[in-house]
């Protein structure tokens, strides 16, 4: 029985790849050359076969694809914020705190406030990591060629290019099992299988990963293997949920292995815009060109006229010169205009700005806003798969990490869970908060502001219009019981006010004046038959 290796199973797989790869190749033609390339560029390529990548004569797809990659990147991946949360299962929690007697307000309270700190350890675990250059390179390539890889390390984390690796899923397009292919230098293998000995003379080799997943048993194993033998310190296993291979897709292909990307759709308009970009170029430079026929029965002399300075004086009649002209003007307003035309629908389908702005003398803010929300709404799609695929499983590769390393405790899984709160999320709160406040504005101009303060809760109000553009109202916005408590306390000091002053006013009625005079018998305000008291000496 014949004996299955990872590079066996490489060239097996590798028939799956070969369409994705060609189309993959031809888009990055046409935007970055560099991002897939026609061939293999890694640290083994000839030096005749290296950085032999094509000029274009157009850069409205790499300025595309650089567009759409950071809006791409910003939405699932936001700075200065967490692009998760981890969610509480409060009814559970709420049940346990019950059957044991304690006060679940006060313990869920303190939940979320650990839950929260958690969050931003996570985040500082993903910065150590280097996880937003690694994501958006793997972006880039989602948008180009449809598919990346991410392997997520202890100590940081690796894109692959559709070129280094295979995959095989299963018809529910659950990852069965994974190939990776690396062109490495002989002096990072261990010792033992190095052969720098045995004169080997190719200074570099492959070293293949073969991962097997079984979502059924919730088991994830690999190993990586040279010359076909398996090198014991690289192999591992772990839960699906820990695994640290992400195989990512930006649009699924129903029955394929393989993703395809955003670039594919607008294949057909980049080519045309190439070409029509090279043949104005090319025209351009013809028409350009400064010639001059001279009448060779005239006058004047050829060579005297290709011999002269700028500004000499030369012999001869005008009329035996003239300039050689294209007059290819009108063909090229044809040409020029096709072209802005197919911008025009490139910006559409990369989301530049240009496409958010219409063609007129006076458009609004709000008219652009509006356009750019729907723009942005298409890639609800894309956000859906990447939050599945990359979100998720980084997340919780992450929180796997820092828990082997003691940096997190262990979650209760069904009782504590990471939710995704970027990208689709995002888009259906800013749809929330739209008819939000297309619904108040109706309510106040039907009804009016009156109406509107008489029977909407402004509390609640204020409450779902942050939680629409994903602001924390806690301890921002005053809560019932915060409202309650300074209206309690308005109240007392006004009580104590009116009491104040009402003691004031009574004391000022009852009060009456002393009578001060000398005294018969003693001194000034002295009891009479009292004698007033000699001067250094207290009062009796």
């Amino acid at each position: 029985m014949k004996t299955v290796t990872a590079a066996s199973r490489w060239k097996s797989l590798e028939q799956l790849r070969s369409t994705p790869l060609r189309r993959a190749i031809d888009c990055s033609k046409l935007t970055i050359p560099s991002c897939i390339p026609e061939s293999d560029q890694n640290y083994g390529s000839l030096p005749q076969t290296y950085n032999k990548l094509p000029s274009l004569y157009q850069g409205a797809g790499a300025r595309g694809v650089s567009n759409l990659s950071s809006k791409i990147g910003l939405a699932l991946y936001p700075p200065n914020q967490p692009f998760f949360k981890l969610v509480l299962d409060k009814a559970k929690v709420q049940q346990q705190l019950a059957q044991m007697g304690d006060d679940a307000s006060e313990i869920i309270s303190q939940l979320d406030l650990k839950l929260a700190s958690y969050e931003r350890q996570i985040m500082q675990k993903l910065d150590e990591l280097q996880a937003r250059p690694a994501i958006a390179e793997a972006i880039r390539h989602l948008v180009i060629g449809g598919n990346a890889m991410l392997h997520v390390g202890k100590d940081s984390i690796r894109m692959f290019g559709l070129r280094s690796y295979v995959v095989d899923r299963d018809p529910e397009g659950n990852v069965r099992e994974l190939v990776i292919r690396e062109q490495v230098s002989r002096e990072f293998l261990p010792i033992t299988t190095s052969n720098k000995e045995e004169g080997a003379e190719e200074e570099f080799c492959d070293v293949y990963t073969h991962v097997t997943m079984d979502p059924d048993e919730d088991r994830c194993e690999w190993y990586q293997e040279y010359d076909g033998r398996r090198l014991q310190a690289q192999s591992g296993f772990s839960k699906m949920d820990a695994c640290p291979y992400l195989i990512l897709r930006l649009h699924r292909v129903a029955g394929e292995a393989f993703g395809r990307g955003i670039v594919e759709e607008a294949l057909g308009d980049l080519q045309s815009l190439e070409s029509l970009s090279q043949a104005i170029v090319q025209g351009s430079l013809i028409a350009a060109k400064a010639v001059a026929l001279v009448n060779p029965n005239g006058t004047t002399r050829a060579d005297a006229i290709s011999r002269a300075e700028n500004g000499a004086v030369v012999a001869g009649n005008s009329a035996d010169v003239e300039f050689l002209t294209v007059n290819k003007n009108s063909d090229f307003a044809t040409a020029l205009q096709t072209m802005q035309m197919i911008e025009k629908r490139l910006n559409f389908v990369f989301l530049n700005n240009e496409a958010a702005t219409r063609d007129a003398s006076r458009v609004t803010a709000e008219e652009i806003r509006l356009m750019a929300t729907q723009l942005e709404s298409g890639l609800s799609g894309t956000y859906s798969v990447l939050a599945h695929e990359l979100q998720l499983p980084l997340v919780k590769r992450v929180m796997h990490i820092m828990g082997v390393d003691g940096a997190l405790p262990a979650m209760p899984k069904g009782l504590i869970e990471p939710v995704v709160q970027t990208g689709l999320e995002a888009i259906g709160r800013g749809n929330d908060k739209a008819r939000l406040t297309n619904f108040i504005q109706t309510i106040g101009a039907a009804l009016g502001p009156e109406a509107l303060m008489q029977y909407v809760d402004p509390s609640e109000l204020i409450r779902r219009f942050a939680a629409s553009d994903g602001i924390d109202t806690d301890g921002l916005v005053k809560t019932d019981d915060d409202l309650q408590n300074e209206q309690a306390q308005q109240q007392q000091l006004m009580l104590e006010e009116q009491l104040a002053q009402g003691a004031i006013a009574n004391g000022a009625t009852t009060a009456t004046p002393v009578p001060q005079g000398p005294s018969p018998q003693g001194g000034a305000g002295s009891p009479a038959g009292v004698p007033a008291a000699p001067a250094g000496m207290p009062a009796a």
